[in-house]
């Protein structure tokens, strides 16, 4: 066992799960540990850059301040061009608050990967500027416009390298920590809030048919049949679209080359977070996800240890 408490860290993609990544470095630090470098794609690479940049503490004070309208206030939406979010809002929030600086010369030393889609190829940004590796790597498809470099079409980390545990920067001795957000999906009861969605759009139903029809009789008869359409609801959710399915397609793609990954090149310390404890851009639940981090964290260091 390394006896030192250096620590090569790699962050995975996961979309708002990312945002658990602050919550295990949180708990490193607590510990003692000293992390030496940062690997990371996607969010990964958004987390672990500004924390290898230094600027962890302005972006959580920062994110404290989200909420869901901020998130859709970011989104500066466009037609065409490989997706509808340019995302220029939201590298210009980062440098208002985190300066951009060359990768090579942070204090920490970082790594983000991203995919160029033109020439079918991992892209490793270990030089350069920091914020065209972000830009680069976070750049989901068909969510965020590719990031053209030269004649580089350049789209999210995650879709070849989620976990990029082979592209962190290694010293002797030191402790390999990943933290995968990826990981196998765990069966949940819906949340209060989906609950009441659920019952929101069930009620709309309703509300559409009983608007229709004039006779009291007829309209009893509808608010009697109420089991029956929580029913149909039900089958309804349960059919997936082609939108449900191409998003889920995706999503098992990343899970197995997340696992393959991690079987190839097994860290000391793994973390996995469930693919779906929660959905891509819900970062206006920062506390409950930095929290998840905590606990996951905290939980993997007690399980060496023991």
């Amino acid at each position: 066992m390394k006896n030192n408490k250096n620590v090569a860290l790699v962050l995975a993609s996961g979309g708002s799960r990312g945002l658990a990544h602050i919550g295990a470095i949180e708990v490193l630090e607590e510990h003692g540990y000293n992390i030496t470098s940062v690997a990371g794609a996607s969010m990964g690479a958004l987390v672990g850059g500004i924390y290898a940049a230094g600027g962890l503490g302005a972006f959580k004070e920062w994110m404290k301040t989200v909420d869901r309208m901020k998130v859709f206030n970011l989104m500066d939406f466009t037609i065409g061009n490989g997706g509808f979010v340019k995302g220029d809002r939201i590298i210009g929030e980062l440098e208002s608050i985190i300066p951009d600086k060359q990768i090579e010369g942070l204090p920490i030393p970082f790594t983000a990967v991203a995919t160029d889609i033109r020439h079918r190829k991992e892209v490793i940004f270990n030089s350069g500027s920091l914020y065209d590796a972000i830009r680069s790597s976070i750049s989901m498809p068909s969510i965020f416009t590719p990031n053209r470099i030269g004649d580089m079409l350049l789209i999210d980390g995650g879709v070849v390298n989620p976990v990029p545990v082979n592209r962190v920067l290694r010293t002797p001795g030191d402790i390999l920590v990943a933290v995968d957000l990826n990981g196998p999906y765990v069966e949940k009861p819906d949340s209060e809030e989906e609950q009441e969605e659920r019952k929101g759009r069930l009620r709309q139903r309703l509300e559409k048919i009983v608007d229709s029809i004039s006779d009291k009789v007829l309209k009893e008869k509808v608010e009697a049949s109420l089991p029956h359409e929580r029913e149909k609801e039900k089958e309804d959710d349960d059919d997936m679209g082609i939108v449900s399915i191409l998003n889920q397609s995706s999503s098992l793609m990343i899970q197995t080359n997340a696992d393959l990954t991690l079987k190839l090149y097994p860290p000391d310390i793994l973390v996995r977070i469930a693919k779906n404890a929660y959905s891509t851009m819900e970062f206006y639940k920062y506390d409950e996800i930095v929290s998840l981090g905590r606990i996951k964290m905290e939980e993997a260091l007690a399980s060496r240890t023991a």
